[in-house]
């Protein structure tokens, strides 16, 4: 349970010849009995959700894209902090806050889209940017995050008739993805 609160800005216009659309957005919410993904630090420990205790999330999100003829820009990028401000059951000490686990401070995109002539086959290419997570456990040392991740994406989608597309593509071709361990 709790509350939520977002206030967006949108502009639409002519920017570098393309038909442009940005937006800003700030985010505000309080929970109590927020859910978290916990795992026990023991070897093959099984991670469940449990509830912990109020949480407070806020931030900023601005995306912004570009539209030409046959070529398309995006970029979104968000910032956050997320937080638990009183903690019960967990990692505090003395009512000090702690970090919402796997939940970054930063997530941004960038994404190029190309509609060949004929409009029916279009190529994209987007790279993804996720920063450090907390595990959950003790703050203060770089073992207690997943590192950053950088992934690149490629597609393609071609239309057959108006209103039916086929859509194919590769997320993370470089195969950078988080490793899981056993």
């Amino acid at each position: 349970t709790g509350h939520q609160f977002d206030f967006s800005l949108n502009w639409q216009g002519q920017m570098a010849n393309a038909d442009t659309d940005t937006i800003i957005t700030y985010f505000n919410r309080h929970a109590k009995n927020q859910l978290a993904l916990w795992t026990p630090s023991v070897p093959n420990g099984t991670s469940s959700y449990i509830p912990m205790d109020q949480a407070e999330v806020h931030g900023v999100e601005l995306t912004h894209a570009m539209n030409w003829k046959r070529l398309g820009l995006s970029l979104a990028g968000t910032w956050q902090e997320a937080e638990y401000t009183n903690l019960k059951d967990a990692n505090i000490i003395g009512g000090r806050k702690s970090w919402i686990s796997y939940t970054p401070e930063w997530v941004m995109s960038a994404r190029l889209d190309y509609l060949f002539p004929g409009d029916k086959l279009s190529v994209y290419t987007e790279y993804n940017y996720t920063d450090k997570q907390f595990l959950g456990s003790r703050e203060g040392s770089d073992e207690n995050f997943i590192q950053p991740l950088h992934t690149v994406d490629l597609g393609m989608k071609y239309s057959f008739v108006k209103g039916w597309k086929l859509s194919a593509g590769v997320n993370d071709i470089f195969n950078k993805g988080y490793k899981t361990f056993n």
